[in-house]
């Protein structure tokens, strides 16, 4: 996400660190070395760091004390090239004009007698102003954000939810008033001195989804919701994935373990979620008691608890315009589901949807490079969505092409009229193979070719040794596009099977899905499907992944164990990309029966994959015959 540069010993190797936009991260007066431990700083902040190969990695340190930031630098050979805003929208938006004052502390009371604490920032001037709202559980007071709206023109508020900071409450992340406290926060900003009555929502992740919350409960004066990253339903993505618990989410739970953010820097979360039972993954880790975790274990099943607590389980309440804005490799994976949702409804309000590169926390997280037009500001796409919403200006943003979509290998934006791409064609690519695909030196074929005859391939799955998912455990990003090339020659509990090198550019825009046949001689079991793109050097790089729990085949809402031997058939949600698969390069898909610790492991007994520490070893069988067509659909864009 960044790049450092370093003069020659005779200047004392004096640098900097800086982001992908050039905004310095740490200016470098001075390097000390001992063996492979190396210190970078100035008289302010130091990098403590060590040497591991080519990658130098530590953490920020202020004085003695350490911020809580870590740093990995790579050795390059090419020097980095400093990325600018790419204007997706143009046209006119508001100018910073007003000096601005902030509040830190205002308290609203809410319609069961709660009180909450906002930031406000206000533009200096007598209105009336557009309102921009954030519920968040992070953090309240943000002065660049709140500077930034004001000074164009609005009042910015941003509010603490029940049990964060202190704003009322003990109950965080139970989201059992947050509809009702979203509702309640809209009609007091709608009311705030100098407020022209018109509120707009934003957030990122977990604030998107509150965005969301607000917006189906259907406040009068909630004009437009412009949400970033927003989280998906709970049994789609935080803490499970199609009903497959994320044991990853520790991450999270611990940070927002109490009522401020906390330092989750030095956890060894990789080590312990090894750990059996997962239940008591906080307290092993040192987390202590934390009750959001265990409201998360204590319903296994799509139940009333997780439908109360979704979106889509209420979109047709929602009124007021969306903007939504998100990545291909994001994990939130709710702009797309409420996207989907909302499409759906008769009559529904208008929606905007603009899917670029990044990941959830934006594109430097991703590896590559994808041009000049790969970075975009998303506020001041958010400006333009509420200068006409809020502000009433007739700049076009509501007659403009509602789809935009940036496009991996073509690396441009693109228009589109409608979501999903009504030209995309939805296209089978078989696995086969001669009953060897396990690995990739294996015998594994992916083709758009009907296998006949084709033997079925096996493997073992062992929980005690799950197939690996390459992950940082304390990132919070559980979808990037990792390097799976060694994992695919070495692993051989995985099953891969590889293409022919593309004759012709294959594009592949849309959501993706699979269907595999097979058996176990378990009571439970999962599959797991992963696409990535083979490069002509080699190198397999992951584009997406799904998950199937064998007890949830005929439904999350009900657990329907196996019978040892049966052929079974498994719908898998790949979730979506827009890519241009290249001359030369090669699709591939990998099955496995774990990709830990993205998802928990299934333990094979058919009991509590959660609360249990006891597994057996599954053996496990994937046929791709006439009879049994085992795949994936991609939505293929003709070009």
């Amino acid at each position: 996400m960044g790049f450092a540069h370093f003069a020659g010993s005779d200047s004392n190797f004096a640098g900097s660190i800086r982001r992908r936009t050039g905004e310095p991260i740490l200016d470098v007066t001075r390097v000390t070395a001992h063996a492979d431990s190396v210190v970078l700083g100035n008289d302010a902040q130091s990098l403590n760091a060590a040497w591991h190969g080519d990658t130098l990695s530590g953490s920020i340190f202020v004085g003695a004390t350490a911020a809580g930031r870590r740093i990995r630098l790579v050795r390059r050979k090419k020097p980095f090239v400093v990325e600018q805003q790419y204007v997706l929208w143009p046209g006119a938006v508001s100018d910073s004009q007003y000096a601005v004052t902030e509040d830190t502390a205002v308290f609203m009371k809410t319609h069961d007698g709660a009180r909450l604490v906002s930031y406000i920032a206000r533009p200096v001037g007598n209105g009336p102003f557009g309102v921009v709202l954030q519920r968040t559980p992070y953090t309240r007071i943000l002065h660049p954000a709140g500077r930034y709206w004001a000074a164009r023109g609005y009042i910015f508020v941003a509010q603490h939810v029940r049990g964060r900071d202190v704003s009322d409450g003990k109950d965080f992340g139970d989201y059992d008033t947050d509809v009702r406290h979203g509702y309640d926060a809209v009609e007091w900003a709608a009311a705030l001195p100098g407020s022209n009555g018109r509120v707009g929502m934003i957030g990122h992740s977990d604030e998107g989804r509150l965005a969301w919350y607000a917006a189906v409960s259907a406040p009068p004066h909630l004009a437009a919701i412009a949400p970033s990253a927003a989280t998906g339903d709970p049994w789609r993505i935080v803490p499970y994935e199609d009903m497959v618990f994320s044991p990853i989410n520790v991450a999270w739970a611990c940070l927002m373990r109490a009522r401020t953010l906390q330092n989750i820097s030095d956890l060894d979360i990789g080590a312990a979620m090894t750990h059996l039972p997962l239940s008591d993954l906080p307290q092993q880790l040192g987390c202590g008691d934390v009750p959001l975790w265990d409201r998360w274990i204590a319903h296994p099943t799509l139940d009333a608890y997780w439908r109360a607590h979704a979106v889509t389980t209420n979109v047709a309440k929602v009124k007021a315009p969306v903007l939504q804005i998100s990545g291909w490799y994001d994990d939130s994976r709710g702009p797309i589901d409420y996207t989907n949702a909302l499409n759906r409804v008769p009559g529904h309000p208008y929606i905007r949807l603009v899917m670029g590169p990044g990941a959830h926390k934006g594109v430097d997280y991703v590896a590559g490079e994808f041009g000049p037009r790969s970075r975009v500001d998303t506020r001041r796409l958010q400006l333009r969505w509420f200068d006409h919403y809020l502000l009433g200006k007739d700049n076009g943003v509501d007659r403009e092409p509602p789809v935009d979509v940036f496009v991996f290998g073509d690396n441009v934006w693109r228009k589109e009229p409608a979501w999903p791409l009504a030209r995309a064609v939805p296209t089978n690519w078989y696995l086969s193979s001669g009953g060897s695909a396990n690995t990739s030196a294996g015998d594994g074929v992916l083709d758009t070719v009907p296998p006949r005859g084709a033997p079925a391939d096996t493997f073992t799955y062992d929980p005690a040794n799950p197939t690996p998912f390459l992950i940082d455990s304390r990132e919070l990003e559980t979808s990037l596009n990792e390097d799976f090339t060694a994992l695919n020659a070495s692993r051989h509990d995985a099953l891969v099977f590889t293409s022919k090198p593309l004759a012709k550019p294959i594009e592949v825009t849309g959501q993706m899905s699979a269907t595999l046949w097979a058996a176990t001689d378990a009571k439970d079991t999962d599959w797991n499907v992963m696409l990535l793109d083979v490069f002509p050097d080699g190198h397999a790089e992951r584009l997406q992944d799904g998950v199937a729990r064998a007890r949830f085949r005929q439904g999350y809402d009900k657990e329907v164990m196996l019978t040892p031997g049966s052929v079974e058939k498994y719908d898998l949600d790949l979730w979506f990309t827009s890519r241009v698969f290249e001359p030369g390069h090669r699709l591939r898909v990998s099955v496995s029966s774990a990709l830990f610790p993205k998802y928990d492991r299934n333990l094979n007994t058919g009991g509590n994959n959660e609360r249990d520490s006891t597994f057996v070893v599954a053996h496990q069988r994937l046929v791709h015959d006439t009879a049994h067509p085992s795949r994936i659909v991609l939505p293929v864009i003709p070009r």
